[in-house]
């Protein structure tokens, strides 16, 4: 069984999300309506998942998700009536995975949820590698990338498209290759998710980020990794 934390301060949606999510026996369903709450839960439950609302009280949600990756490695799900571009980005490179805008339907979310669980199943490796390319370490077991050493806290999704990229090195990738591999759908044309995670990727990884030694642009196609 899985174990989902939503964070939303609205109790008509939490109400019809507790019976959604657990009316098939697959999910365990803890909701929160604060920040706060929220963290001590992540502290005290390891969750798989966690949609997390926007427009929380105390403290917003992207700046939370901000804090919970400090500990927490599951993916995090946006669910927020704010649908501008800016919002979306942020979101995304303070440490999102996925962002669904309001309203939505119940089967939608589910279906995110879904494909963000499938994707930390399956996406774990069968061999189990050790990878050591120049000043990098990374540990497809332990889902984890070292940097000259330190620990540098890659997201879910973060990991799963430097995998992908290492699995294929020297070969190009076009955005919507990478959108399909991680999230399992079409991006029927909007690629901004993968420049956004590429984006936070590089400035974990890169020792210049804005002339990258790994992760390089291939103009009006995708990237490449080099070395």
């Amino acid at each position: 069984m899985y174990k989902i934390l939503v964070v939303e301060d609205d109790l008509e949606i939490c109400d019809v999300l507790r019976h959604f999510l657990a009316r098939d026996g697959n999910y365990s369903v803890k909701i929160v309506h604060e920040a706060q709450s929220a963290l001590d839960a992540s502290r005290q439950g390891d969750f798989d998942i966690i949609p997390l609302d926007i427009m929380l009280p105390g403290m917003d949600g992207i700046n939370l998700c901000a804090q919970l990756r400090r500990h927490v490695y599951c993916p995090v799900i946006y669910i927020s009536c704010l649908h501008d571009d800016d919002t979306i980005i942020k979101a995304l490179q303070m440490g999102g995975d996925d962002y669904l805008t309001k309203p939505f339907k119940c089967p939608v979310l589910l279906a995110r949820i879904e494909a963000n669980l499938r994707r930390m199943r399956y996406g774990r490796p069968l061999n189990e590698q050790i990878h050591e390319i120049g000043n990098l370490q990374i540990d497809e077991k332990n889902h984890t990338v070292y940097k000259d050493g330190e620990n540098k806290h890659l997201s879910p999704t973060e990991f799963q498209i430097l995998l992908l990229m290492i699995h294929n090195r020297g070969a190009v990738l076009d955005m919507e290759e990478i959108y399909q591999y991680i999230w399992h759908r079409p991006s029927c044309g909007d690629v901004r998710t993968v420049k956004v995670h590429v984006y936070n990727l590089r400035k974990k990884i890169e020792t210049n980020p804005s002339a990258p030694e790994y992760i390089k642009t291939v103009k009006n196609t995708g990237y490449i990794f080099e070395g």
